[in-house]
């Protein structure tokens, strides 16, 4: 029977021929995931090569060893619904009731009927991706998903997020891709992160001869093996159909058989279904028509509506279409095979494609069926301006973005403009359309918004319009395209109303004001808002918190910074954009106020990891390091640093992660790893004219001083701050880059420059009135001076300093001091600052100022001790967190969840914290980590031990 050689049954008997070694390599894989090794493999080939029969195979050994099978297989139908392929592959592992992040896949199997949250389409796959990793953690999982080229886009989008995850999973996740043109993008997406891509052969000609016995008896000669070998050039499942379609043609396995064969075997499959379907009659053909357009276990009545059969008709038609092999044996309507849909599909004219769609979905939305399985036929329908049809496919639309599926919602959407809607929807439309784009990947040009702003004419309305294109430019790193959009809106003559005005101009200052052509032109713009903002009147969060990261580059003192952002970080609105929630809590540490800014930078991670948003997580990072840098603690700056880093690479925001990082890593001494970070930054225009280029190049620069390139290292800081000042913002305030600068010149033979640079920076750090900055500012001044104003000088940094929350910097002023004292000659003197600078640097954990420090106390004549090689203050800065969050009681998959990392990562950090520590477990983790580093010894035991 046809069904025999056509049927994709899972887990089959029937013996594969020819693919032991293929299916040695999926055992071999299947092992190591057992040992928590997971990876992704690939079957590549073109139809009826045999990719299903080695995911059945391997379907078999994983549950031989214990495993558990998930499976799921594409369809050019049913997977125009939004993470269909998802749901079906996931379902019956999914818990009654997810918890932690696994709760933020809810839309997928639910929907969402609330509001949608910022970057929800993100968290969906953080959900999606803990769901799996919470399942394998109780049973070793095998993923295996047929027909990845016809997964729909939010499946396949997924299944790529989960193979960059799968190292640390006791996961194997397996597809099977047909060749072709149409396939191209899917496997070119999934071959990079492949650690197996098996290409089974076409069988040999002792294989087929083999199978081709099989099928016709044991006397079928070797001219006819060898005529259906070369019909077939191997191919197991044109094979098996050749040989069915040999038997039915009434032909016994002779010679002149196999003079038959080229005439039946090059179209053997399309042939015998269609001539099977013919002798079948009209009713069967009409009902094999409909089950062409229909998904995959789509009820009788549906094919029947579609057919025009009544109930009888209908049964009968199906009972004879499962006799001869061409549906599945089943109550539900499914082909045995995709050849034999697709040979089926293809007889059907468009106009009779369409018609049959449209018809599907009339039918379907008359059952109230879900809004995406509607959507999937109206895309196969001709367009004729029916307004259901608009109706039927925004709901689809809107349902797909709440889902998480913003590729489909765009897809039903662009599908109803083509209806197309009446004029006055087409507006509503277009808008609609426009935020299911703002969430596609990176470089959308929005032309649905961009549409919609060129035919709204209500000032209101292009002005929300105008706001909801900028963001979309904003959040993916346009700022300048941003500029472009908002600028005209406030220019026009009727402008719109005075709180749109607001938005707008609170958004241009956030998004654009750190474009060093724009920043002035913004500040100026904004004088009225800052004026209302000082005298408390300004209520926009937005804007507040813009004022405060702006200004305080660009001429607010520290006190107003920090009030703007108080009063912004205070209204519980800003949540709604952790973008800016985490600026203004940055504007904060740099008015000086640590701990505050370190408090809502907490906050703002915490609610990211809720969200599930990886770019607001990075982000919050990247600005937690800099507040626990600021503050003096290293590690903790690291840890966040590095993190914000790794996140940035994945998000392709390279650049702006690194800004902070390496001022943590010049501290721990590791000048060479830090210049690594900008080998794979382009140093070019229009970059450079923006606050992070600047901040990156002015950071290059003091790499290179570090590793002793002066010219070049003073080269890069000098075009920087010639940059900011151009631009009317100030460098100094991001990046300490003065200290470094003014000693390099220095040590080249520029004393005057050295000079008239670190007087600019004191005169500056006094008119904005951070403690910190002007400590650092005296400092430098009197490093240069070695008479009594300079004395005075390092005096003063150090009283300013030991009242700040910068220890650091406190340590360094006290170094300086030291140094200068012995360098007066005064040693004894010397050691007090020393010691204490010391201890505090110890603490911070930065080891080139230590080093430092340590060298100035043997010239000072004293013996300080070395730093501990092992135990709590050998731990790196992602150990020592990772050890604490478990201290804490927090689980591994806890830690993970929270940090965004992968469980194996928790577990490489523990380990080795348990190795540094001594210790056997978590358990011992709370009294091995006290006595950390952080908690300094004193200057008076340190000076009594040298």
């Amino acid at each position: 029977m046809i069904a025999v050689a056509m049927g994709r049954v899972h887990g089959g008997s029937q013996a594969l021929l020819e693919r032991r070694a293929e299916i040695a390599a999926l055992g071999d894989s299947l092992d190591r995931a057992m040992r928590g090794e997971g990876a992704l493999a690939l079957v590549e080939g073109p139809a009826g090569i045999g990719k299903t029969r080695l995911l059945d195979a391997c379907a078999e050994q994983a549950e031989k060893r214990g495993m558990r099978v998930l499976r799921t297989c594409g369809d050019e139908v049913a997977m125009e619904l939004p993470f269909a392929g998802v749901r079906e592959l996931l379902w019956p592992a999914r818990p009654p009731a997810p918890d932690g992040a696994a709760a933020l896949a809810a839309p997928v199997f639910d929907g969402s009927d609330g509001a949608l949250e910022p970057d929800h389409v993100g968290a969906v796959l953080h959900g999606l991706y803990w769901l799996v990793a919470n399942q394998a953690e109780e049973v070793p999982l095998a993923l295996l998903v047929d027909d990845v080229h016809w997964l729909d886009r939010a499946s396949a989008r997924f299944i790529a997020y989960l193979a960059r995850r799968l190292v640390s999973l006791p996961v194997l996740l397996v597809g099977a891709i047909r060749d072709g043109d149409d396939t191209a993008a899917a496997a070119a997406a999934l071959q990079s992160l492949a650690e197996l891509v098996l290409r089974p052969a076409p069988l040999s000609e002792d294989a087929a001869s083999r199978l081709i016995r099989a099928k016709l008896g044991p006397r079928a000669g070797e001219e006819l093996c060898r005529s259906c070998y070369e019909a077939t050039g191997g191919n197991p499942f044109y094979l098996q159909a050749l040989s069915v379609a040999l038997i039915e043609d009434g032909g016994r396995p002779t010679a002149e058989l196999a003079g038959r064969v080229p005439a039946v075997g090059g179209g053997a499959v399309r042939g015998s279904v269609l001539l099977r379907l013919a002798r079948l009659g009209s009713d069967c053909e009409r009902l094999a028509q409909a089950t062409a357009v229909l998904a995959p276990g789509s009820p009788l009545r549906h094919g029947a509506a579609l057919a025009g059969l009544d109930r009888d008709a209908a049964r009968q038609a199906a009972d004879r279409l499962r006799a001869a092999g061409l549906l599945e044996d089943k109550r539900a309507l499914a082909f045995s095979h995709p050849i034999v849909r697709e040979a089926v599909a293809a007889e059907l004219a468009p106009s009779d494609r369409a018609g049959l769609n449209l018809r599907a979905a009339e039918v379907l939305a008359g059952e109230k069926a879900a809004s995406g399985r509607v959507a999937a036929h109206l895309l196969g329908a001709e367009p004729f301006g029916q307004p259901w049809v608009v109706d039927a496919l925004r709901a689809a639309g809107r349902d797909a973005l709440a889902r998480g599926a913003p590729e489909a919602a765009a897809t039903y959407l662009r599908r109803a403009l083509a209806e197309p809607p009446s004029a006055e929807l087409r507006l509503d439309v277009l808008r609609e359309l426009g935020r299911a784009e703002k969430e596609l990947p990176l470089g959308q040009q929005f032309p649905a918004l961009r549409e919609a702003l060129s035919l709204a004419s209500d000032p209101d309305t292009r002005a929300a319009i105008a706001l909801e294109l900028a963001w979309a430019l904003a959040t993916t790193g346009r700022a300048a395209e941003t500029l472009g959009v908002l600028e005209p809106e406030l220019e026009r003559g009727a402008g719109p109303s005075r709180e749109l005005r607001q938005a707008i101009e609170g958004l241009l200052l956030g998004t654009c004001g750190t474009l060093l052509e724009a920043t002035g032109r913004l500040w100026g713009r904004a004088a009225g808002q800052r004026q209302r903002a000082l005298r408390g009147e300004l209520r926009d969060p937005v804007m507040l918190a813009a004022l405060a990261l702006i200004g305080s580059v660009a001429g607010l003192t520290a006190t107003e910074a920090a009030e703007c952002a108080r009063r912004a970080l205070r209204d519980e609105r800003l949540k709604g954009s952790l973008a800016a929630y985490s600026g203004a809590a940055c504007g904060l540490c740099w008015a000086g106020q640590v701990e505050e800014a370190t408090d809502a930078l907490d906050t703002a991670l915490a609610e990211s990891q809720r969200r599930g948003s990886l770019p607001a997580f990075m982000n919050a990072s990247l600005f937690r390091g800099h507040a626990a840098f600021v503050a003096g603690d290293l590690d903790a700056a690291e840890d966040h640093g590095q993190r914000a880093c790794e996140l940035g690479i994945e998000l392709g925001v390279g650049g702006w992660s690194v800004m902070f990082i390496t001022s943590v890593l010049l501290e721990r001494d590791r000048a060479a790893e830090a210049l690594s970070l900008f080998e794979r930054l382009a140093f070019e225009e229009p970059w450079l004219m923006s606050w992070d280029g600047a901040i990156v190049l002015a950071q290059r620069g003091r790499a290179k001083v570090a590793i002793g390139e002066l010219d070049g290292g003073v080269a890069d800081m000098l075009d920087a701050d010639r940059r900011m000042t151009a631009g009317g913002c100030d460098l100094s305030v991001p990046v300490d880059w003065v200290p470094c600068a003014a000693s390099a010149l220095a040590q080249l033979g520029q004393e005057r420059e050295a000079r008239a640079l670190a007087d600019h920076e004191l005169a500056a750090a006094r008119r904005f009135g951070e403690r910190r900055r002007i400590g650092v500012a005296l400092s430098t001044c009197g490093q240069l001076d070695p008479g009594p104003p300079g004395a005075a000088w390092l005096r003063e940094a150090v009283e300013q300093l030991e009242c700040s929350p910068a220890r650091l910097e406190h340590a360094r002023a006290l170094v300086n001091l030291g140094a200068g004292l012995r360098r007066r000659g005064e040693r004894d003197a010397a050691r007090a600052p020393l010691s204490e600078a010391l201890d505090i640097a110890y603490a911070c954990g930065s080891v080139a100022l230590a080093d430092r420090a340590r060298a100035e106390l043997f010239a000072a004549g004293a013996r300080p001790r070395r730093d501990a090689a092992s135990g709590a203050a050998a731990l790196t800065p992602a150990e020592l967190r990772t050890a604490r969050m478990a201290a804490d009681g927090l689980s591994n998959r806890d830690i993970a969840q929270a940090l965004f990392v992968s469980m194996k990562t928790v577990e490489t950090h523990l380990s080795h914290a348990y190795g540094k520590l001594g210790i056997a477990g978590r358990e011992q983790l709370p009294p091995a980590l006290t006595g950390r580093r952080h908690e300094p010894r004193t200057a008076t035991t340190a000076a009594r031990r040298s």
